[in-house]
């Protein structure tokens, strides 16, 4: 997962690269990029295996959980305090830095989203080249703080 998303050497920019070229390219206002970084930067940590998955956290949970007794029965007692645990951190009640890092996702609205029309003109190869030798030169950390 780790090379999909940051590649591997000169053979594979990866996709996180490839979404900071195609937002140069289409002048992303500073306001949406300084989002799209944050979510980037979440996608790279969960990739590197920085952050836990989902599932990990959940099967962390239950085997820590005080009424599990490691047999592979998740009583309804367990099962309800997992989904109140998982409606707490969806709604930011709870923040689980092993899951989340110290990243705060807020809820993405409409408003002010279209305030900067995008650039729609057709790439030309050698721009879309100079982008992404600019991006695979650059570690995806100096690219995203």
């Amino acid at each position: 997962m780790s090379e999909i998303m940051c590649g591997k050497g000169d053979y594979f920019p990866g996709l996180i690269t490839l979404v900071h070229a195609y937002l140069d390219y289409i002048n992303c206002d500073s306001i949406t990029r300084e989002r799209l970084n944050t979510y980037l930067d979440f996608i790279e940590k969960r990739s590197t295996g920085e952050l836990v998955t989902t599932a990990t956290w959940m099967r962390n949970y239950v085997r820590s959980h005080p009424a599990y007794k490691k047999d592979s029965v998740v009583t309804d007692e367990i099962a309800y305090d997992l989904v109140r645990m998982c409606t707490d951190i969806g709604l930011g009640k709870v923040h689980v830095p092993e899951l989340l890092g110290d990243v705060k996702i807020n809820p993405v609205t409409a408003e002010g989203a279209y305030e900067v029309l995008l650039d729609s003109k057709r790439a030309q190869n050698e721009r879309i080249l100079e982008l992404l030798q600019r991006y695979k030169t650059r570690s995806s950390s100096s690219v995203l703080n």
